[in-house]
């Protein structure tokens, strides 16, 4: 019995270390994707800028610019209305994240990126990323919440472990006795 107690005790702290380390640095990891965003967003903006002044420039909205050049023959051309269209509709699913993160507070903020993460954004990050002690009162809490959010799993998973132990227990004895009996 004291070593069912002991390894039950082990699983809930392994467990409850494991969710406090990882739920500590999705705080940091959630600032980091934050930075790239917003400077994804920002050198995206000047691209799709710069696109639209050239369309002013030659009295035409952005929307009937990048149809011209589509319809071009010139396949450069055509190319560069397609790509004006994606860097539009890029800049536009950026500044959508960006804001919806930087509206979220800042403790719910590695939910949110769960839900509707960038991609490619979030690959960056995570290959440059480096671990870091949370200091942050959102990163102290998501660290403590993934700490009782282990310590939980780790009883329940140990406890799903014994009952399924005790189960084959009872069958092996179970199928001993008839054994007995029938002997």
């Amino acid at each position: 019995m004291e070593d069912e107690n002991l390894s039950a005790f082990l699983a809930r702290v392994f467990a409850a270390l494991f969710g406090g380390l990882l739920f500590s640095q999705s705080a940091e990891f959630s600032q980091q994707y934050l930075q790239r965003l917003g400077g994804a967003a920002d050198e995206m903006k000047v691209v799709v800028e710069r696109f639209e002044e050239s369309a002013r420039a030659a009295d035409l909205a952005p929307e009937a610019a990048i149809e011209r050049l589509k319809r071009n023959a010139d396949d450069i051309a055509a190319r560069q209305g397609t790509d004006a269209e994606a860097n539009r509709e890029r800049y536009a699913a950026l500044e959508r994240r960006y804001r919806d993160l930087i509206g979220t507070t800042p403790l719910f903020r590695p939910f949110e990126i769960v839900v509707d993460p960038d991609w490619s954004i979030a690959g960056r990050a995570a290959e440059d990323y480096r671990p870091a002690i949370p200091a942050t009162g959102d990163g102290i809490i998501l660290a403590l919440a993934g700490f009782v959010l282990g310590w939980g799993c780790g009883g329940g998973a140990h406890g799903a472990a014994a009952m399924a132990r005790r189960r084959r227990e009872k069958r092996a004895s179970a199928a001993d006795s008839k054994a007995d009996i029938i002997a």
